[in-house]
This record gives C-alpha cells, structure tokens and sequence, in this order.
C-alpha cells in the first residue's frame, strides 16, 4: 500500500535522528488518541485536541512527529514539549521532544494549522481543500510515534453538508444547523489513521452479520453504487469463510477529488476515472476488500519484504481469473511480464525477500507477479484444503502484528508437517528464475503389449538447480490423459511412465503451474515485450506529425533506451530491440503482412480480418505485435489509428493493455483484445 510505504521510508529517518538522542527511547507499546477534530474547509484547516494515554511501562521521554504547518502545544499539567527538529524540504514535518510529568501516562496536545499538499501529477502526501479532505499517515496530521500502534476514539466536526470516514466504528452521528459530527471508536491496534471527508452522496446496505456495505461519491449516482454494494457482501463472505471473520465493521468504497487507487482499512480510495472502470468491479475491488486481512490486520514488516502484495494478488485476482475459467492464461501472463521486465533486463531483478512496494513494471513483476506465483506452487504443491488452513493459521497467529515471510513459512511447516525451509529460501532469497528443458524422450514396447517410456528433463539457467514440482502430462493412445509430479533436484534427471497405451504426447508444464523462464517459442508476442525491451525503435514517417508525437509519447511507458528512426521509402532494421511502426504506411502494412503470413490474418487497403472477424480500418484503431521470422528474439510492433483517437491519449492507455498481441478500437472501446496463437514449445513433443 503506497502511502504505508511513504510513511515507513520517513520514519527510516526519524529513527536515526533518534539515535543521537540519548536521554530518548523508542516507544513500541500502543498509544490510544482520544481526539476531539475540527476540519475547516475554506481555510484548508484543521484543529485538534488530542489526548495521548500511553502504556504503564513507557519512557517518560518520547519523540513524535507533526506535520510541518501545523502548531502544537501542551495543554496538560506537569508536561513539556521541545522542538528537535524542524520540517525540511525533504522531511515535510517537524520532530517534537515530549516529557511527562504527571504519573497517568496521559498527555493533552492541541495543534492547528493548514494542511494543503497540492495534487501534482495525481500525487498528493494528503489536504484540506473546498473539494473536500484527504489525509493519510503521511500526512502527520496526528502525532506519530516511531514504530508504535495506535487505538483511538476521535470525533470529526465538519460543514454540515460533508460526510466524514475513519477506519474505525462509528459509533455516533450529530447533527446541528451548520455541522456534522462523528464519532469513530477502534479499539484494536492500527498502523496507521486516516481520514477522509467531503460533500459526499451516501450510500449504504446491512449484510447479515449487521456489518454494512457503504459507497460515497461526489455525485449522485445510484446505479454505481448498487455495482458496489451488490458485489462486496459476496467478497466478504468468501474471505470471511477462507480465512476469518471480516476485521472491521463495515466496508465502505470512496470516490476521491483526484486519481487514486488505495486500499486503506475498512475503505478503499478510488479516483473518479478509476471507480467508473468497469473492470474494476472484478480485479480491484476484491484486491482492495482482500488488503484488509492481508497488510491491514495482519501487518506488513517492511524491513524483511513485502508478502502482502503477492498474497492478495494471488487470492484476489487469480481467484477471479480462476472463476471465469481463465487462471491458466493469468499465470502466463505473469510469466510474461516477468520475461519482458525482468528476464530481457537483469539489473532490474532482484530477490522477492527484497520487495519494499511497487514502482514500475519490473518491481511489480517480482513483487507481485513472482510473489503470486510463491503461493500458487505452494497450493499446487499441497492442494486447497492445506493451503487455506495454513493461511487460517497465519491470520489468527499474527493478528495486528508485523510480520514477514519466516512467519508465512511457520505455518505452512507447521500444517504441512514439512521442512519447507529450501523451498522459501529458493524463491524468496534467489534472483532469477529455473529454465526448464525436455531435450529427450523414448519409447520402448514390451512384448506383454505395454510401453515404457523415459525421459530427461533438465534445468539450464547459471545457478545452481531449483527443487521443483513439475506437473507432466502425457496423452495416450486411447485418449487417456495421465499427469505426474516430476520431482526435479538437479540439473538434469530421468524420470520414467509404464502405460498399457501407447504415449503420443507429452507436454511439461503445460498450465504455468511452476514460476520459470518461457522460451519465446511458447509464449505470444504482447505489448509488455516492446515495452520492457532493453532498446525500442521508433519508425514513422516524418510527414505525419502525430505519428511523431505518438511515439514521444509511448517511449514515456518503455523501460529501455528509446530511438527514433524517420522513414522514407525503405526499413533500415537494427539487429536487435523491439521494433514499433507508428502510423499508417504501406511500408509497415507490408512488412507487417510478411511476419503474419502463418496465422489467420488478411490485410487488404480498406479492411483486415483476423480469424472470422473483418474490420473496415476507416474507423478503426489497431495494433498488431508479433516477433521478427529472423529474429524471433525481436518483437515487431504496428501501431496505427483512426480520426476518433488522439494519438498521444491513445499512446498513454495503451500502456493498459501489455498482455495482449493483437487490439482493435473502434472510438475509445476495444472491441478485441487478444494474441496470436502459440504455434509450438519445445516443452510439448509429438511422439
């Protein structure tokens, strides 16, 4: 979750500085806020009067820190304040001594000021604006104690027309004349507390457990928010019964004033484009409904990698895919964008272990992708039942704490009744990934009529051998299909089947249950490929002038060092890079046509039909990937558009589309997204 990540990275900071302090000592135990706010909106202000109760056994020299605008002082008996450290340009808050001089470990603090981080590129560290508020942790809009938990009872006044929503229960409403006011109580440790207020239209329906389901948008839209309150009762109830009851006491989805996608507790935090996706419904809605098991009840201890991120994608996402019956092609995928990412540029691999939080394609290949991928082996490994159980066992073991890895690994060991240090060693530790080979299989008929039949399989990267589950599955004669789990150790081994029919095929790995390198040839061609390229090439006609600017424009999204190549009347190909052809040219319709002669493509001057669809190119917008018949390590992209696209808007939401080869737009929808289909792999063999 981005903002934790924020956070966490500044208090890095604020825990060396502590270090010169000596008479200071880090406070670790819980504190309880009991905080009267006050938001005023047009002067982009807050006030607070907040009451700090500490445990009994805490320091009685403490050290928080306040956002840089706001003025604090001590309002109880007996305690002091001091100024350590003023707010800096990178450090945007100050850091405050705290002594306690009265015997109840409690303290009264009331600070003021204006809070107002003005969104630069749908960026914003938090802010108090007419619009409404939006404050996260690393706002430090309260006083925050390094590494400490927090519990609070805090009320929010704001105008009358404004809604107000804190992780918490709420636990009281008041209304008079002129303002609202509400009470949020959580009386369980929390990492972080945010606050979220503004003219909002509210929605809201009761589940059957007496939790409620809420939508607050910035328009009236009931049509979107029944989308949302139809769908997250059903999520719930699924994690509730995988995992544990529900940790909070409602859900509620929130439409900010600028793009976002957070998943904060108990809400998530969507921006106006992004809560009107419809694909959202689907992918991140039970993403975020999922964070509040996975990083916002159990916690993440950053220091030691960040499980999270892999762990919701696999139960929210996969799940999803699983259900339309498409889980085989999501975990492609992600074999993909870690070979277009990561694989075509080691420099940007890294081990799991060392993921912190996504910042671009790479990061998320491992992060999430490889980390997905770390649970699916370990439910194809021991099946669903163990798979649930085990994760049961590390929710209820860790509930409210920071937790890494090791503490994933004791309860898999634990339920599994296995030694499963090598495997988290291998995964979480290594960088890379196995390359697996099939390069022999043989046949041999006994005279009783069955067959024997051996085979090698082999791991070819440089590094030492992965241990590896890998499923093997043989087509027989009769049509009876057999499937084995080839426990591969070492670099090469064989491994053997005895059937009554004949084997005619056999293929490894065919469902992209094992995280390992893709061979090109079993793998279609996508965007991310010229994407992730270490080197991509440009080519358009300088006559077009919005072919020049499509191409400014997508080399933003590339990974890799950017060319760009004016063409005339011949293609003058670099050897190696991806390739991108920008615009309508008969040039790039030719060439294009030459490297899709073996599929199911037509192109002629007005139309071009893909499989049995035909598509007149007047009033479409179309991008054809495959890779060069030279070099197929090559891929070649072709990228053309109709008058209803602009170019360089155009350019930007391609970047969404990385897992597909082949998309067709008529205006702004896609009316087809695919890939050209895979025409062999040297992990298949016809016998």
């Amino acid at each position: 979750m981005s903002k934790a990540q924020a956070l966490h990275k500044l208090m890095i900071v604020v825990a060396l500085l502590l270090i010169l302090l000596v008479t200071m000592q880090s406070h670790a135990a819980p504190v309880h806020h009991k905080m009267q706010v006050e938001l005023l909106p047009g002067l982009k202000m807050l006030k607070a009067q907040d009451t700090l109760t500490f445990a009994k056994d805490s320091p009685r020299k403490l050290s928080f820190v306040l956002h840089k605008d706001l003025q604090v002082s001590v309002t109880s008996a007996d305690d002091s304040l001091i100024l350590l450290h003023a707010a800096t340009k990178e450090a945007p808050y100050a850091e405050y001594g705290l002594q306690l001089g009265s015997q109840d470990n409690k303290v009264s603090l009331y600070y003021q000021g204006v809070i107002f981080d003005a969104v630069v590129n749908d960026n914003s560290n938090g802010l108090i604006a007419p619009e409404g508020a939006t404050l996260f942790g690393s706002t430090y809009w309260y006083p925050s104690f390094l590494d400490t938990q927090k519990s609070f009872d805090i009320t929010v006044k704001t105008p009358l027309a404004w809604r107000s929503l804190i992780q918490g229960q709420i636990t009281s409403t008041e209304v008079d004349s002129t303002s609202r006011t509400t009470r949020f109580v959580e009386i369980y440790p929390q990492e972080e507390i945010y606050l979220v207020a503004g003219p909002f239209s509210f929605y809201e329906k009761e589940m059957k457990d007496g939790k409620k389901v809420q939508v607050l948008l910035r328009k009236e839209d009931p049509s979107l928010a029944q989308s949302f309150i139809s769908l997250v009762p059903g999520f719930i109830e699924h994690y509730a019964s995988s995992i544990a009851p529900y940790p909070y006491s409602s859900f509620t989805v929130v439409e900010n004033f600028w793009e976002t996608g957070y998943g904060m507790p108990s809400f998530t935090l969507l921006g106006p484009t992004v809560i009107r996706l419809p694909f959202i419904l689907n992918s991140s809605l039970p993403h975020e409904v999922l964070h509040n098991w996975w990083g916002n009840s159990v916690y993440v201890d950053y220091d030691k990698g960040n499980w999270s991120e892999g762990l919701t994608t696999y139960m929210a996402d996969h799940w999803q895919q699983e259900l339309a019956g498409n889980d085989r092609g999501y975990r492609l995928n992600t074999l993909i964008t870690y070979s277009d990412f990561v694989a075509a540029n080691p420099k940007n691999d890294f081990p799991v272990r060392q993921f912190r939080g996504r910042h671009n394609s790479s990061s998320q290949a491992v992060g999430y992708g490889k980390t997905m991928m770390i649970f699916h082996m370990l439910e194809f490994r021991f099946g669903k039942d163990l798979f649930k159980k085990a994760l049961q066992d590390f929710y209820t073991e860790n509930l409210y704490q920071r937790v890494s890895f090791f503490e994933i690994q004791k309860s898999f060991e634990k339920i599994t009744n296995q030694n499963l240090n090598s495997f988290f060693t291998q995964w979480l530790d290594r960088d890379g990934a196995p390359q697996i080979e099939l390069p022999d299989v043989k046949v041999m008929r006994w005279l009783d009529g069955s067959y024997s039949t051996t085979y090698v399989l082999a791991q070819t990267q440089n590094a030492p051998p992965y241990e590896l589950h890998i499923p093997v599955v043989w087509t027989l004669e009769n049509g009876q299909v057999v499937r084995q789990i080839a426990r591969l150790f070492d670099k090469s081994q064989v491994f053997s089947l005895v059937s009554h029919s004949r084997p005619v095929k056999v293929a490894v790995d065919p469902d992209y249950h094992v995280f390992r390198k893709l061979f090109v040839e079993e793998r279609p061609a996508t965007l991310s490929s010229a994407f992730g390229s270490p080197e991509v090439h440009f080519f358009f006609d300088p006559s077009q002038t919005t072919a020049e600017k499509f191409a400014q424009s997508w080399a933003a999204s590339t990974e890799g060092k950017d060319s760009f190549h004016s063409v005339a009347d011949t293609l003058n190909l670099p050897t190696q890079g991806a390739l991108v052809f920008v615009g309508e040219k008969d040039l790039f319709a030719q060439f294009m046509k030459s490297q899709l002669e073996d599929q199911n493509f037509e192109l002629t001057d007005t139309t071009v039909r893909i499989d049995s669809q035909t598509f007149q190119l007047a009033d479409t917008s179309t991008v054809f990937v495959t890779r060069l018949k030279s070099n197929p390590q090559q891929t070649v992209v072709w990228v053309r558009w109709s008058k209803d696209n602009n170019p360089v808007e155009w350019a930007s939401r391609l970047t969404h589309y990385g897992t597909f080869g082949i998309l067709v737009f008529k205006g702004r929808p896609a009316v087809l997204k695919s890939t050209w289909p895979v025409l062999q792999s040297p992990l298949q063999r016809n016998l």
